[in-house]
């Protein structure tokens, strides 16, 4: 059996990779500040487990080592053939220009996006570094192709993405490929129809400039299904089909 970590698992994306990890017998554990039924595969059929929920507000960022230690140290009780870290969560505002912004919430966001996964990331790598390397281990980052583009009004956004990619070439090239490096991956999902996108639709223009590119999207059926954007982001984990700290988009990779 393979273990999986899900941040953000309540909804969206992190719900959509919850549900498909479930319905293919896998054990779950999601953090996020609400629990979400994810035992239900989305397409009604029941899944074989619940998915496992710590409460957990990743803006705050002090207790992040002692709820891995907790996740892991309960994973220790089922011997697993591999266990994977997906940090899913990620938080959007403000969206509007940087000199608009308030300090609280753009340090909400860069805790979020940035400094929760770096420490996600370092507290998964030495919780198991005593682990067997016959347990394969992966970190898996979110990421977004505003961590490559830049977008009016999504400064904080766009550079904490960024921040991601990078932290997660170093992270790749700080393990190296030895027999017990923990793999590290991060991936942009492409447009996925969530809440985000509904927040990105409701902004005004003088905020977000681009605002009607994306009501377009939507319109012309342009966005990923939550369902869709986890099914490759998965075939692309379970498959292998990454190297060591690369940065991906799963628009611009092969379907399996």
């Amino acid at each position: 059996m393979k273990g999986y970590i899900v941040t953000g698992a309540s909804k969206g994306l992190g719900l959509a990779l919850t549900r498909r990890l479930l319905a293919a017998g896998h054990r779950v554990i999601g953090i996020s500040r609400t629990a979400a039924d994810a035992g239900d595969r989305a397409d009604g059929a029941s899944a074989p487990r619940k998915a496992e929920h710590y409460t957990y507000d990743l803006k705050r960022v002090d207790g992040i080592e002692a709820l891995i230690a907790t996740i892991v140290g309960s994973l220790e009780k089922e011997p697993l053939d591999a266990l994977s870290l997906i940090n899913n969560a990620g938080m959007l505002e403000p969206i509007m220009p940087l000199e608009q912004a308030d300090s609280l919430t753009l340090t909400e966001q860069m805790n979020v996006n940035l400094l929760a996964p770096m420490l996600l990331m370092s507290a998964f790598i030495r919780a198991t570094k005593d682990w067997s390397a016959s347990t394969a281990r992966t970190i898996v980052n979110i990421s977004s192709g505003a961590g490559k583009k830049p977008y009016s009004g999504w400064s904080g956004y766009c550079a904490t993405k960024a921040g991601l990619d990078m932290l997660t070439r170093c992270v790749g090239l700080e393990q190296g490929d030895g027999l017990q490096a923990v793999k590290v991956v991060s991936i942009a999902p492409g447009v996925v129809d969530t809440g985000m996108q509904e927040l990105i639709r409701g902004t005004e223009s003088d905020r977000f400039p681009e605002v009607e590119r994306f009501v377009g999207l939507k319109q012309t059926g342009g966005l990923y299904t939550p369902d869709e954007a986890a099914e490759r982001i998965i075939n692309v984990v379970e498959g292998g089909r990454f190297a060591q700290g690369d940065v991906l988009d799963i628009r611009h990779l092969p379907q399996a």
